[in-house]
């Protein structure tokens, strides 16, 4: 979790202790966003957002500065990964459903969709576009080849035949959180639930891992011809590859069950109302003393159709009382909103796709309350663990009525 920004302000006199009371009440209110990173966006293909996260960028600049032509590589690597991404996305647009967004990142690209509702024949087909289009681009590069003049060109052609052969058929691999995997498990949804298929899903993806542990192994002690730095930096990488698919399948799982077990669970069983929701124009100085009223950090106010979570600046030595007129219109980040009588799970769902750890809860056009990861995840817990104790002493008192009385 990362703190949204903070503003160095200064107090005077008097004023200062009275607010002062206020600023670890404000904290939180700084914190409640999940931000999976820096994001900038760089274009925008079918309506959908194409997002670079900043460790793409990152590296993009640090392969400039080492070599030109590895960079251009990596231009190539990224707009193969991009199109990848789009034959998800556009598949997904087919079906009509809603596409947020594209993030590309060092290891891959995510398209960020709301899957919820999703049948299991239209994630099939949505989670197979994608290796087959890379696939498809590596046989069109590899007809080129031969046709190709000798030295770079040729060099950088064979490249990219083999870069999207390779993130073809790697992602076709039964295992989480790969598209392999999701085809997988739609294909078993056709006679199991969602549960069980992504439970044996996840068997198969453990299967993939230790597969891949074993050949990184081989590799290493075996494979000849590469250099101990070469070496060193692949095993690096397969170490790298494993722990973010066993982090995938885990998360997976883990998602699975909550929408088991929190499929009768909706917005309104966790909603809250310890908020304030304000008017655009109010003063700074006047949303801090209605803080200190309600006793509350979490202050909401309207932007036209949007709906903004106030950034209160703090800084527990220095406040400048200068800027305490200032319309609170100026600190405010849109929070995404959801309808009270949506599902929990998607709730939740909502949050991890927009690296939000709050949402709006909204019937019609009114303001109810809000709804928190850490509140949702906790209603969720308490709800499963009834279910469960439910169930055990459901089964104890079957166990002792089919015994009988007359039993030992």
């Amino acid at each position: 979790m990362a703190c949204l920004p903070v503003y160095n302000i200064r107090l005077h006199n008097k004023k200062r202790n009275h607010l002062e009371l206020l600023f670890q009440k404000c904290i939180e209110c700084n914190c409640v966003f999940l931000m999976a990173g820096f994001s900038p966006t760089i274009g925008k293909i079918a309506g959908i957002d194409i997002e670079l996260h900043w460790s793409f960028l990152l590296l993009l600049i640090f392969v400039l500065l080492i070599s030109t032509y590895i960079f251009a590589l990596f231009v190539i690597l990224f707009i193969c990964v991009l199109l990848h991404e789009l034959s998800h996305s556009l598949t997904s647009q087919h079906y009509r459903i809603k596409v947020k967004k594209i993030v590309l990142l060092p290891i891959g690209g995510i398209s960020v969709m709301d899957l919820d509702t999703v049948k299991p024949r239209q994630e099939f087909y949505i989670a197979l576009a994608g290796p087959l289009a890379s696939i498809a681009l590596g046989l069109i590069f590899w007809v080129m080849v031969p046709f190709s003049p000798a030295g770079i060109i040729r060099q950088t052609i064979t490249f990219t035949f083999e870069i999207n052969l390779l993130l073809g058929i790697f992602n076709l691999l039964p295992g989480f959180p790969l598209d392999g995997g999701r085809v997988f498990r739609a294909y078993l949804e056709r006679s199991r639930s969602y549960l069980k298929s992504t439970q044996i899903t996840v068997k198969a993806s453990n299967i993939v891992l230790a597969l891949f542990v074993i050949g990184t192994i081989i590799f290493a002690i075996y494979v000849k011809g590469y250099s101990i730095a070469e070496r060193e930096f692949i095993v690096f990488y397969d170490v790298f590859i494993v722990m973010f698919l066993y982090s995938g399948s885990q998360s997976e799982l883990q998602a699975a069950y909550m929408k088991e077990y929190a499929s009768d669970l909706y917005v309104k069983d966790a909603v809250s109302r310890n908020f304030i929701l304000v008017n655009r124009r109010e003063s700074l100085y006047k949303v801090y003393e209605k803080i200190l009223k309600k006793h509350t950090s979490i202050v909401l106010f309207r932007d036209g159709s949007a709906i903004k979570l106030a950034r209160i600046p703090i800084q527990k030595q220095h406040i400048d009382y200068t800027i305490m007129e200032r319309p609170i219109s100026n600190l405010g980040t849109v929070v995404p909103t959801i309808d009270y009588s949506k599902g929990l799970y998607k709730a939740l769902s909502d949050m991890q796709s927009n690296n939000s750890a709050l949402l709006v809860v909204t019937k019609g056009n009114r303001i109810v309350g809000i709804v928190s990861e850490q509140h949702a995840e906790s209603v969720i817990a308490l709800h499963v663990s009834g279910k469960m104790h439910r169930k055990e002493k459901s089964a104890k008192t079957a166990s002792a009525t089919a015994k009988g009385p007359g039993s030992s």
